[in-house]
């Protein structure tokens, strides 16, 4: 009951600032494009360099966030108590938000400066690419739980050992393989 309080509190804080930063970054990106905030004036012209450092910067981002943070839960030891998974995922959850915010915003001040339309529509693919980042309740309390892996292994060794199955040893000096249950059942021990 305790954990999952915990673990409530923390999908709870994560989405305030999931939801907080989406709604902030769709109001300045609404704000600029409809000329409530004059930030810059009229568009000026970029370098072509700017531009193209500017495209490939949300390209590289984009997969590497994502993938990084998967990794990140992917890896982490299992099983985690419930505070400790919660500031886990929260810390992996924040770095992968703001670092995606931080491109993002450049991407709409970029654009409200220079009025390009390849800044409006990479800024548009970054507000999508938020959809893929929403916190999840099952991907935290998995880190609570066994890994499948784990507990398929700890499944196996507890089926062989209830059976007193145990593997072939291999003699060192002549290198025959010898199973000691077949062996004890042969000499009658």
């Amino acid at each position: 009951m305790k954990s999952e309080k915990t673990i409530s509190g923390g999908i709870r804080s994560i989405k305030r600032h999931y939801w907080g930063n989406i709604l902030f970054l769709i109001l300045l990106f609404l704000a600029i494009l409809f000329h409530v905030i004059p930030l810059f004036g009229e568009g000026k012209p970029v370098s072509v360099t700017l531009e193209r450092y500017a495209i490939m910067i949300p390209i590289i981002i984009i997969p590497l966030s994502l993938k990084y943070f998967a990794n990140q839960v992917k890896r982490a030891p299992r099983p985690m108590g419930p505070a400790e998974a919660v500031g886990f995922y929260k810390k992996n959850s924040y770095l992968r938000l703001y670092i995606l915010s931080v491109v993002t915003l450049s991407l709409e001040v970029l654009f409200g400066y220079s009025r390009n339309m390849n800044f409006f529509w990479f800024t548009v693919v970054m507000l999508i690419v938020f959809l893929f980042c929403k916190p999840s309740w099952e991907e935290l309390e998995s880190l609570t739980e066994k890994s499948t892996e784990e507990a398929r292994t700890t499944g196996e060794n507890a089926v062989a050992h209830e059976e007193n199955i145990i593997a072939p040893e291999e003699d060192v000096q002549t290198g025959d393989r010898t199973n000691h249950t077949e062996s004890a059942k042969t000499t009658g021990k």
